[in-house]
């Protein structure tokens, strides 16, 4: 008897050591400060138990772990890689996400794509500036009088060698407005390329919060597994110590059901280390992180604001969205197509301003030299109707992006309000999740002082050691559902 009460004594050691190591802050996590006013204060992080606190193992517990450790072993060279480790912020995670080749780099050539556009267009309203240099020589014409000199063969010369070098000057008055058209659609169109690379940048933000906070909460979802496999395998210890000492009054089941907890929680553990490291090479790809290197994550915020802290964001908000600007600037560029189309119905003047020589004779460029003016007025008749297309096509398509900016419209208020109402209700799931991690921490202890006068099994005891995970689980995730629904009503987030 003296035997079972010492093995209850140590096992209850084992239990208070890992709800007081719950209750301490964790390596990588800082202190937090106390809850504000009117803030939820929330239970700190568990820690990983200590090993040296379990019983001795007996040598049929010897046995079994080396057979799981077999079992267990993954095939060589598909080991995990061990390397060095990185700590990372969420703000350190969105900043070299933002340096990595994504969509939001894309987005940015696109921007910098439409800039040379508007260049482009700029200088269609300035000259041309051109210098060109030719020679053009024919034979002798064949056909002559007896005493005329040589003369050159093709009507178009005006020499057998004729040498032209000219500095030209040509370009376009825009008496129909075609290029102030263009120009304006070219603006326009650097508008919405920046919109988009807004777009691209908060796409990239959100995804980046949500690898972060799945990392977080994968972390955590193995940290608590490896405290209910230390405890079940510290039950089996005791458990096989009273078999041994002929004091089982369950014939050895307890045993069984305390070794078959066990299986659970190690394939649970499994689960929860592939869970980890599958988030982490999420985060891994978006921040550009060598997959050699082990991530830390800091532990999630735990002082959260109130529910009247929600009342700056308001529906208006929306309407600053960088979608619905997008949608502006591709209608009003639209426009500008229509006006150029038009444009094309109405005259045009076209003007080259020439200086330079045309000489037969090389060796006398003053008599050749000289200047010339060409002013050309294009009036046109009739295009079978395809400048009158052009405009109704283009008409046609800002009818269709008003359309769809209604539409966006509605989707980003379904939006808003389906973040809001998340963030709202994980404040709620907070204040309950603290609550039950309470409960499930006192049902904890007494289970276990009812296992002490063997009015409890051993299983009871590990079931409760897993509510009290589940329960501690379900904190974790509604503050990560808070913080996941919060960074979603912002406009601009991480600006």
């Amino acid at each position: 008897m003296r035997n079972l009460t010492t093995s209850l004594t140590l096992l209850f050691c084992l239990l208070s050591a890992h709800i007081i190591a719950a209750q301490q802050p964790t390596a990588t996590t800082p202190q937090q400060p106390a809850a504000r006013p009117g803030q939820v204060q929330p239970p700190q992080a568990a820690q990983r138990p200590n090993p040296t606190a379990t019983p001795e193992a007996s040598p049929q517990e010897d046995n079994l772990q080396q057979e799981n450790r077999r079992v267990e072993g993954p095939p060589r060279g598909f080991e995990q890689p061990q390397g060095p480790v990185r700590s990372l912020t969420l703000e350190e995670a969105i900043g070299l996400a933002l340096k990595q080749a994504s969509g939001f780099q894309q987005a940015q050539f696109d921007e910098r794509i439409a800039r040379e556009d508007v260049r482009q267009a700029r200088a269609a309203f300035l000259p041309k500036i051109t210098a060109p240099l030719s020679y053009f020589g024919t034979t002798p014409s064949r056909v002559r009088e007896p005493g005329e000199p040589l003369t050159f063969s093709y009507a178009s010369s005006v020499a057998i060698n004729e040498t032209t070098a000219l500095l030209n000057a040509g370009g376009e008055v825009d008496l129909s407005g075609r290029l102030r058209a263009a120009l304006r659609r070219s603006r326009e169109l650097l508008e919405a390329a920046r919109a988009g690379t807004l777009i691209a940048r908060r796409a990239l933000v959100l995804n980046t919060v949500d690898a972060y906070y799945a990392m977080v909460l994968a972390r955590q979802k193995r940290r608590l597994a490896e405290e209910t496999l230390s405890l079940a395998e510290g039950f089996v210890k005791v458990a096989e110590g009273i078999a041994q000492r002929g004091e089982d009054e369950s014939g050895g089941a307890d045993t069984l059901r305390a070794r078959a907890q066990v299986v659970q929680r190690r394939d649970e553990l499994q689960q929860a280390r592939a869970g980890e490291s599958a988030a982490m090479d999420v985060l891994r790809v978006l921040t550009g992180v060598e997959f050699n290197t082990q991530i830390n994550v800091t532990g999630i915020n735990e002082n959260l604001p109130t529910v009247s802290d929600f009342e700056s964001y308001t529906e208006e908000q929306i309407r600053t969205r960088p979608e619905l600007a997008q949608i502006e600037a591709q209608r009003r560029a639209a426009l500008a197509d229509a006006r150029a189309a038009r444009a094309d119905r109405l005259p045009e003047m076209t003007y080259n301003v020439n200086g330079g020589f045309d000489a037969g004779d090389i060796h006398q460029l003053n008599r050749f030299s000289g200047g010339s003016v060409i002013v050309t007025l294009t009036v046109p008749v009739f295009d079978f109707g395809a400048s009158r297309s052009r405009e109704t096509q283009a008409r046609l398509r800002a009818e269709q992006l008003d359309s769809q900016r209604e539409l966006a419209i509605r989707l980003l208020r379904q939006e808003f309000y389906t973040a809001r109402a998340t963030a709202l209700a994980a404040l709620a799931r907070i204040r309950d999740a603290q609550s039950g991690v309470t409960a499930a921490q006192q049902n904890l202890t007494l289970i276990f002082a009812r296992y002490r006068v063997k009015k409890a099994s051993i299983t009871d005891v590990v079931d409760a050691q897993a509510a009290y995970a589940d329960a501690r689980m379900a904190y974790a995730q509604a503050i990560v559902d808070y913080h996941t629904a919060r960074v979603r009503l912002e406009a601009n987030p991480a600006q």
